[in-house]
């Protein structure tokens, strides 16, 4: 699910200077998933390693199986531009509160804060 994106990858056509997303991604083999807030900035200030900032929160199956069920109430879950509740509720630069570990790579091994959903009055929330 493509929750929110703002901007253009850095070195694709029309990039300019800022790209940020956040994406939820479910795992077929475990059924459980990760919730994945990338922010790239590369204003030049002469260190390039300051440009890419990535946040992970996991998603264990029985939590992950709720957020499918609220990604379920959305038209169109890989479009960050929908505008409907769910995005409205998880996305924009809404994610799990608990931050996470920021790393240069995702596939350092660390261990990751646990995210879920819940419904609050109707509305889809981070916890």
């Amino acid at each position: 699910m493509n929750l929110a994106e703002r901007g253009v990858p850095h070195g694709s056509r029309g990039h300019n200077v800022v790209h940020d997303y956040t994406r939820v991604f479910r795992c077929g083999s475990c059924s459980g998933g990760v919730v994945e807030h990338h922010s790239h900035d590369c204003w030049e200030t002469g260190d390039h390693s300051s440009w890419d900032m990535y946040w992970w929160w996991r998603i264990g199956p029985a939590d992950m199986e709720a957020v499918m069920q609220v990604a379920a109430m959305c038209p169109a879950s890989l479009d960050s531009g929908c505008g409907c509740a769910v995005h409205e509720a998880l996305g924009g630069q809404r994610t799990p509160p608990r931050p996470a570990r920021s790393v240069e790579t995702p596939y350092d091994k660390v261990t990751l804060p646990q995210a879920r959903v819940e419904m609050q009055d109707g509305v889809p929330r981070w916890m």
